[in-house]
């Protein structure tokens, strides 16, 4: 029996009928190293490859590692690693890797894509160790192969027509591990054209180690400097829609193309952004893929919906829909792919000052994203953790204006939870709000804030201008819309406060917890109580609205349900003071109050 060694997307042994074979991680790894490298290494010299940094410990966890794969491969017909006392080597008559890539032109261009797609060893290799920087080497010795290979292949395109998605794909992932390889751009921007191309930027031979490891790590700042990344997610589709979605891909594909020739942002490549679309939570993979911006995109039988995503703040910055009939799109496609790439290069342009906040710093970039995705959730803990990271993130700079926004953030909404009145917090929150607003002023996020600091302290009016004032500057800013809303309601007009929430529910559909409870509250205030209800009911966590929840029921006559919920707020907070937190509650008029203090009287107040 022979063994195939999967490291491609993957790490696994598989035996002749593909299944999977349970031995040590790290023998993979030293598996593939060999077959690599292609003789003997010494048993010490593997040791420390795999084990750095203690030799006495490395031996023993070598010798370990070594009986166990060779009892777990006792199938084969000869032994698969040659273990001596003093030298270890792979026989390659039983074992084979897959990063090996053979073939005719056409076969090898394809299995290279594929290889630099799924990439060598994933989920290794990010570390300074010897390990690591191999793995980066193998990786950089793909992607060379490839560019080799495209170059190759350029001249000879009428003799491989069937090859032309291939090198279209070749191009777009060179262009997304190089965005400044200008002979590629300039051979994608004419249409992958055959002209002449000197393939000497291609290295003759690989690079060393310690070659290998500064361009590594220039990557990250390369490309949020110079190049902002985009992933354009492929179009999922709606429950019901037929399945073809080979218009709606092509469009894509298209548009995919078109800005990997422009210079405005770095592309991630097809396969990479399938996978984020796929994911279970994109916002995480984005994260770790250096995503700025992300173009969502879903389908149904007749239309292609389009938002491009700003990631550090989930800001949509743009949005579109498309028909999707074949008279639309099939004969028209280039010139619709046109019209949506010009239209993102003028919304990321815009958005310039923003990403440059983000590119300079990208330490406290990842500290400010934490400390986002701790907002998402309503509760003391979550809002203090979120605190903490903003804090961290002004380490990196005092210059940064989204954290002091996001800590203006937090302290609002620890006002709110603990409703206590504690004026110290609200005017520590206006306080930072006004400084991210001096730090960018376009800072919309800093206006936001503002607003809702203001709203608490009473300053309805001035709230309503700055959140007026977040609009202009982003007005398909879902979340600035969530508190322009809020205001709206506090300023006794829920019936324009409801239109303004549906709108930010729409933008954003699947809504952070704020927006129920905003459009739960804007219902109580017209009389709605059950569709109060039913918005209190789409939050995850429905604590933080008991107090409107207790009211709603207070009015509808159900007291059992009202005094549950009311036990749920001394529960969370056992020195509320109904009076006190209405003496504080700020209402343009004063109908707001009252009906507001009838519902909690009912539910037993």
């Amino acid at each position: 029996m022979a063994f195939r060694l999967a490291t491609l997307g993957r790490c696994n042994l598989e035996d002749e009928a593909g299944n999977v074979v349970n031995v040590p991680a790290q023998s993979l790894l030293l598996a593939a190293y060999l077959l690599d490298v292609g003789k003997p290494v010494r048993r010490r010299d593997a040791a420390n490859l795999l084990w750095p940094g203690n030799p006495d410990a490395a031996s023993t966890n070598l010798r370990s590692t070594l009986r166990r794969f060779s009892q777990a491969t006792l199938e084969a017909s000869s032994p698969v690693m040659l273990i001596d006392t003093t030298h270890i080597s792979v026989d390659r008559q039983v074992l084979s890797g897959d990063f090996d890539i053979t073939g005719t032109p056409v076969e090898r261009l394809k299995a290279l894509c594929d290889a630099v797609a799924m990439q060598f060893l994933p989920g290794f290799g990010e570390g300074k160790a010897g390990l690591d920087v191999w793995i980066r080497d193998v990786r950089l010795r793909i992607l060379g192969d490839l560019r080799a290979q495209f170059l190759d292949m350029i001249n000879l395109q009428q003799r491989h027509p069937d090859a032309h998605s291939d090198l279209k794909r070749a191009a777009i992932l060179l262009l997304e591990a190089d965005p400044d390889d200008h002979d590629i751009r300039a051979l994608l921007s004419s249409g992958l054209s055959t002209r002449p191309l000197e393939p000497a930027t291609v290295p003759a031979t690989p690079m060393s180690f310690a070659e290998t490891v500064q361009p590594v790590a220039q990557t990250f700042a390369q490309t949020l400097s110079g190049h902002p990344r985009i992933a354009l997610l492929p179009p999922a589709a709606a429950t019901g829609t037929n399945p073809d979605g080979r218009i709606a891909d092509a469009l894509i594909e298209d548009l995919t193309i078109g800005l990997c020739s422009s210079r405005t942002v770095s592309v991630v490549a097809p396969y990479t952004s399938a996978r984020i679309q796929a994911s279970k939570d994109k916002a995480a993979v984005l994260e770790r893929h250096k995503v700025v911006y992300a173009l969502d995109s879903r389908r149904n039988d007749t239309h292609l919906f389009m938002q491009l995503i700003f990631t550090p703040t989930e800001e949509i910055i743009w949005a579109g829909r498309f028909e999707l009939s074949p008279i639309a799109v099939a004969s028209h496609r280039i010139d619709i792919a046109a019209v949506i790439q010009r239209e993102l290069t003028v919304q990321i342009g815009s958005h310039q000052n923003a990403r440059a906040d983000f590119s300079k710093r990208p330490e406290a970039y990842f500290l400010y994203l934490k400390g986002l995705q701790s907002l998402s959730n309503i509760n003391l803990p979550s809002v203090r953790r979120a605190r903490k990271y903003f804090k961290e993130a002004l380490e990196h700079g005092n210059d940064f204006s989204e954290a002091f926004a996001g800590l203006s953030r937090t302290l609002s909404v620890e006002w709110l939870l603990t409703a206590r009145g504690d004026d110290q917090l609200l005017i520590d929150a206006e306080r930072l709000a006004d400084r991210a607003i001096a730090v960018n002023e376009e800072s919309s996020n800093g206006y936001k804030e503002l607003g809702v600091s203001r709203l608490f302290m009473g300053k309805i009016d001035d709230s309503l201008a700055a959140l007026s004032q977040a609009e202009t500057l982003s007005p398909q800013y879902a979340d600035v819309l969530c508190s322009y809303a809020d205001t709206l309601n506090h300023n006794s007009d829920p019936a324009s406060s409801i239109i303004k929430i549906k709108q930010a529910i729409d933008l954003n559909p699947i809504s952070p917890d704020i927006y129920y409870w905003t459009a739960a509250s804007a219902s109580y205030f017209l009389n709605q109580f059950d569709q109060s209800l039913g918005y209190i009911n789409q939050m995850s966590n429905k604590r933080p609205a008991a107090r409107l929840a207790a009211a709603c029921y207070g009015m509808l006559g159900d007291v059992d349900k009202a005094r549950v919920y009311r036990a749920r707020v001394f529960e969370d907070n056992p020195s509320f003071d109904l009076d006190r937190w209405l003496a504080v509650i700020p209402h343009k008029e004063m109908w707001q109050t009252e009906m507001y203090r009838d519902g909690l009287k009912k539910a037993g107040f």
